[in-house]
């Protein structure tokens, strides 16, 4: 039995229950897809705070729509880029906005009637993602039987799935934080995003309570919490091993249909900006720290947890050239294996692929002399 202390402890710091999200126990339904319309020529992006798309931001001299971008020099068009923390796929399947970013493992969560179409990786996340936990806890099997906290159908919520299944562990899914934890599993509850994720467990940390035993979110909200906890948690892991998390940017179906130029500008100006920032990225630090409100230090730091691609490995990625387990198929059926029954109406991931625009590139002999260097 807890002693009193403990008892007291966790009586204190109680975890209010309006903190967190049920669980879903299929995958979510969004609302009918619609077709997106861009006004006066700007095209609307929505991203979060990551260094994995400081290649977009770059070739777009930043968030604002400005004549001075790749996108609008090349190509004739201006992007509008917003970041926000939340799940934008709603927005993005109504056509409420024209396109974002996720991971390839979003799509097999969001398998039943996500129109969007993916014509570029963006790149890998090498240790942007990770597990944030308690000092005492040292190892994956620590976990059996105590509580983490992350984002549901999340990268987040895939990597720590994908660590638990590795070490022989299965996942419960609590439905709030009074439910009682399984003891031979990991259990997992929700919050509204990753990073509100790491909030309620340096929360829970700075207050003296023990329900939680980590988060699964990702940078620069796992350094912020290790920092923040003065030596109560610590960085387990991350994914700087593993090409499991691949960045990806997302369009509106239906506006991709009608608007097959503006995509094919989309997919080249990310990729030009990921050159610009991979061939000389101290030259590049004040936009995108700018853009995310960091300083330099921060943008170099974040940077360095992040694999832009190049077209050379875009090309493999969607061809399966790359090892299969960082393959576009290859994460996805990753994904599929790890959520099991919570995909209950799973699709091909042919239905989001589309990698013409990357083979047109390539025909047309575009970023000629980049080759795969290695994730």
């Amino acid at each position: 039995s807890e002693s009193k202390t403990a008892a007291s402890s966790t009586k204190a710091a109680k975890l209010d229950a309006a903190d967190f999200i049920a669980p879903l126990n299929a995958c979510p339904v969004l609302p009918p897809a619609g077709a997106y319309v861009p006004k006066d020529n700007i095209v609307d992006l929505e991203l979060s705070e990551y260094a994995g798309y400081a290649g977009i931001i770059v070739a777009n001299g930043g968030l604002d729509p400005t004549e001075n971008s790749v996108f609008f020099r090349k190509h004739g068009f201006k992007l509008r880029i917003k970041l926000s923390e939340e799940e934008s796929w709603p927005a993005l399947n109504a056509g409420r906005i024209g396109a974002s970013a996720t991971t390839v493992d979003v799509l097999a969560a969001y398998c039943r009637n996500f129109q969007v179409q993916a014509p570029v990786q963006l790149g890998f996340s090498r240790g942007a993602d990770g597990l944030v936990v308690r000092k005492d806890i040292r190892r994956i099997n620590d976990l059996k039987g105590k509580t983490l906290v992350t984002s549901q159908f999340t990268e987040a919520d895939f990597f720590i799935r994908y660590l638990t299944q590795e070490a022989g562990l299965a996942v419960h899914m609590l439905a709030t934080p009074a439910s009682a934890p399984v003891p031979d599993k990991v259990n997992l509850l929700f919050a509204a995003d990753a990073f509100a994720a790491g909030d309620l467990f340096l929360k829970e940390l700075q207050a003296g309570g023990n329900r939680l035993a980590g988060c699964v979110t990702w940078a620069p909200k796992t350094t912020e919490v290790v920092e923040a906890s003065k030596g109560a948690a610590t960085l387990l892991t991350t994914n700087k091993n593993l090409l499991i998390v691949a960045d990806i940017l997302v369009v509106n179906k239906g506006f991709a249909q009608a608007n097959p130029k503006i995509v094919a500008g989309l997919t080249e100006g990310a990729l030009e900006g990921n050159r610009l920032v991979r061939d000389n990225s101290a030259a590049h630090l004040d936009t995108i720290a700018k853009a995310f409100k960091w300083d330099r230090e921060k943008a170099r730091t974040e940077l360095a947890k992040v694999h832009l691609s190049n077209l050379p490995e875009n090309l493999a990625f969607y061809s399966g050239a790359i090892d299969a387990a960082g393959s576009f198929s290859g994460i996805y059926s990753s994904a599929i294996l790890v959520y099991g029954n919570l995909i209950d109406q799973p699709v091909d991931a042919d239905r989001y692929m589309e990698p013409s625009h990357l083979k047109a590139l390539q025909a047309a002999g575009a970023f000629a002399g980049a080759a795969v260097v290695g994730w």
